[in-house]
């Protein structure tokens, strides 16, 4: 799934939530503290949907200094690689996408289409009164308003939308319109639509009868009168109820004694703090953001080496544990260094320099480096090539500290037991790790940093042999790949079957760096 529909899914679970809390409370809070206060309840929808689009938490982990190696010890990850892209079928995020775009397409035509109506209705004097315009709002009446009002009801019903007005009601349900095209597939947003414009009008005749207390008989016929000539209105502000219960009540809540103003400053207060703690509750249980920070590395005494002695370089090579499931650490003693004098040859594996044109590195190796060429197991199962096909993939990007990280490895359709090439990273705290999916002639590269390809953490290209694309990892960073498919030589078939007799083992052996 994409990361624009992963973003519109948690949008809508968290607008889920905060509309049904709020049909929980709305009524206890109407009867406590009165209907002005119980409208407020509807601010938790926007904050919980303003929580989920917020920057998420950022974490800081201690990580090895940059360029630092420490022998006698090895380095787990926690996160597991991310699983093969599929082979075959179609793409399901971008069906999704276009049914997503059909359907607001689809809302937000009806929608046009209900407003017009109502402004033809305006113009011909049979609708209102309402409020009705969201950059400029204005009360509309209907043309037998002065002969169906008496003159004490029209100054009722003009103070009630004129108080709309006052309280931005039409804007806000401007934007609850807008919600609704956009998340047309959720229907609690629909839910919410339809009780918020009732707690709206609530809330407004609570105001008019609070400025205007005399007035409760003739507020009571005016509004019957106006149920009777209701038109929908989907920007603006009417009453929405069509059943007769939703009307009994309304008019039943002009008879009720205003709650003082204490009960109401406590109540706006209490739901304030409500609202504000539950955004802070969805904000803070989304995903953190994970950051290595660099660390002085610690050198453990041994027998042979007191604790206040100096440490020396290392000159041997030293083993990194990589945990690719989850409580798995696989350890195997360090090969001898003329292990790598044999891997630092690119004939060694079959592979040649054809250039070393710093402006056209990519049709030969990289110079020698901390990493390699050697043969990198830890990385190898990630990868998915073709039977008889060979898939090289070379991949730059400049890490957060600007440094450059270079990686260049071969993947082979014999066997998954290890990728041939460089993990270059030189002084920098990360290393760039990419993976390669053939699909026929397409070849699907992610990327993403410290040996995690979690799609969390990683981002994916679509590109052909020789193509060059640029992967967007979820922190900003950019990663330019360039995928080359050729055909396995009989040695590499040969070297692949040979290794797949001795078994796989999950450990990426690296030289100490010189």
């Amino acid at each position: 799934m994409s990361d624009a529909l992963t973003l519109l899914l948690r949008v809508n679970l968290a607008i889920a939530g905060a509309v049904m809390l709020a049909m929980l409370l709305r009524r206890p809070a109407r009867r406590v503290f009165g209907a002005r206060v119980a409208y407020q309840l509807w601010a938790l929808v926007p904050l919980a949907a303003a929580a989920m689009l917020a920057p998420a938490r950022v974490i800081t982990l201690a990580g090895p200094a940059p360029g630092a190696a420490q022998p006698g010890l090895t380095a787990a990850f926690d996160y597991a690689p991310s699983l093969p892209a599929s082979s075959s079928g179609p793409d399901l995020s971008a069906i999704l996408t276009a049914l997503w775009i059909a359907g607001a397409v689809a809302a937000l035509a009806h929608l046009v289409w209900r407003q017009a109506q109502f402004s033809r209705a305006v113009r011909a004097g049979r609708a209102g009164p309402a409020v009705v315009g969201v950059l400029r709002p204005r009360v509309v009446t209907p043309r037998d308003f002065a002969g169906r009002y008496t003159p004490r009801e029209q100054r009722v019903v003009l103070a009630h939308e004129e108080t709309h007005i006052a309280r931005q009601d039409s804007r806000i349900n401007a934007a609850v319109a807008l919600a609704r095209c956009l998340n047309w597939f959720n229907p609690m947003v629909h839910v919410l639509a339809h009780y918020l414009r009732i707690d709206q009008e609530l809330a407004c005749d609570a105001q008019v009868v609070a400025a205007h207390p005399a007035v409760r008989r003739s507020y009571a016929e005016a509004m019957l009168k106006t149920q009777l000539a209701a038109r929908p209105l989907p920007i603006g502000c009417y009453w929405p109820a069509q059943a007769a219960h939703p009307l009994a009540e309304r008019i039943g809540l002009l008879s009720e004694r205003t709650p003082s103003r204490a009960a109401r400053a406590l109540g706006a207060a209490s739901i304030t703090a409500l609202t504000l703690g539950c955004a802070w509750t969805a904000w803070a249980a989304r995903p953190a953001q994970i950051v290595f920070a660099a660390a002085q590395p610690v050198v453990a005494a041994t027998a042979s080496q007191p604790a206040t002695a100096p440490a020396e370089a290392p000159t041997a090579a030293v083993s990194r544990v990589v945990r690719l499931q989850p409580l798995q650490l696989i350890s195997m003693p360090p090969e001898p260094a003329e292990a790598f004098a044999t891997a630092r040859d690119p004939a060694a594996y079959g592979f040649t320099r054809v250039s070393d044109d710093p402006q056209n590195p990519q049709p030969g190796l990289l110079p020698p480096g901390e990493y390699g060429p050697s043969k990198i197991h830890a990385i190898a199962r990630w990868s998915s090539v073709d039977p008889g096909s060979a898939v090289r993939v070379y991949a730059t990007m400049k890490d957060p500290d600007g440094h450059a990280l270079v990686t260049d490895l071969t993947a082979f359709g014999s066997q998954s037991w290890y990728r041939l090439g460089y993990i270059e990273r030189g002084h920098s705290r990360f290393k760039l790790f990419t993976k390669v999916s053939q699909h026929g002639d397409r070849l699907t590269v992610t990327a993403g940093l410290n040996e995690s390809l979690h799609p969390m953490v990683s981002g994916s290209v679509d590109l052909a042999s020789g193509e060059t694309g640029t992967i967007r990892l979820p922190n900003g960073l950019a990663v330019t790949v360039t995928p080359t498919l050729r055909a396995e030589t009989p040695d590499e078939v040969a070297e692949g079957q040979r290794t797949g007799r001795r078994g796989f083992v999950n450990v990426l052996r690296t030289p100490a760096p010189t």
